[in-house]
């Protein structure tokens, strides 16, 4: 009997928590569908008008572009070090490694603390108001966590097919392209979706280095229309929505190899 009390009391809990962590979506998603100034809890009809309004608007898809190309671009720069980073500890032993678990640390020190150091570097090196300096900072912010889920995923590979292939004449960079990379796909597809997620719904870092409405990314640019268009939640929603479903879909695609990557074999 306790023990279904128990259940009963976990999935209560479960419920609670489910509907106020979805409660704002599901809002957004029915304004977004809802016909403008009908302010009923069930809409009468749905509508596409809010949708067909937001990818009308020439800022709108340059926002939109501009996310890509930082993402993009961030994927680019930090995968291939997080691949070389996560293997070195994965598989070399040097001093200081068992200090590896700092890697896990760094991402949660504030950050609004560096904010005016990183600003002031970018300007002097020309990458103020640049999508280059966006990328660049969102590479080097993001690569704790790439390196630290790609050496998660190696632990897991047997070192014995890496040795045999060296003893077959393979170099240790032929050995990470002809071995390790293929067995390495799904902890690189989780650190590619890692770095996309974080770097899509970044607003700090934009918002600090990127004043030119020009160059805005979604997030920025999602926040600017309200002083645009005023109370027009239905377009504001729609904007939402369209930000929110790269990284939905990306999550419940790979979230298995995500959540491997971050928890799997933490102290190993």
């Amino acid at each position: 009997m306790k023990a279904k009390k128990g259940i009963i009391l976990k999935w209560i809990g479960v419920i609670i928590i489910a509907i106020f962590a979805l409660s704002p979506i599901l809002w957004g998603l029915k304004v977004s569908f809802t016909p403008r100034y009908e302010v009923s809890l069930i809409p009468s009809r749905l509508t596409l008008e809010h949708y067909r309004y937001i990818f009308s608007r020439p800022e709108f898809l340059g926002y939109l572009r501009n996310s890509v190309i930082v993402a993009t671009g961030a994927i680019i720069i930090a995968l291939p070090l997080a691949l070389l980073g996560g293997y070195a500890l994965a598989r070399f032993h040097f001093p200081g490694k068992q200090f590896s678990f700092l890697f896990l640390v760094f991402p949660l020190l504030p950050l609004i603390a560096v904010l005016v150091p990183l600003v002031t570097y970018l300007n002097r090196m020309g990458l103020y108001n640049k999508l280059t300096g966006l990328i660049i900072v969102n590479s080097v912010f993001n690569l704790p966590l790439a390196v630290w889920m790609i050496r998660n995923f190696l632990v897991e590979v047997p070192i014995e097919i890496e040795e045999a292939a060296m003893i077959d004449g393979c170099s240790q960079l032929q050995v990470i392209r002809r071995i390790t990379i293929p067995l390495m796909v799904p902890g690189l597809v989780a650190a590619t979706v890692f770095i996309f997620i974080t770097t899509w719904n970044n607003y700090l870092y934009a918002s600090a280095l990127i004043t030119k409405p020009s160059l805005r990314v979604l997030p920025q640019g999602i926040l600017s229309f309200i002083g645009t268009w005023g109370t027009y939640w239905g377009g504001l929603t729609a904007a939402g929505m369209v930000a929110l479903a790269p990284p939905v879909i990306l999550f419940f695609l790979f979230q298995h190899w995500f959540i491997a990557g971050l928890f799997g074999q933490v102290m190993k």
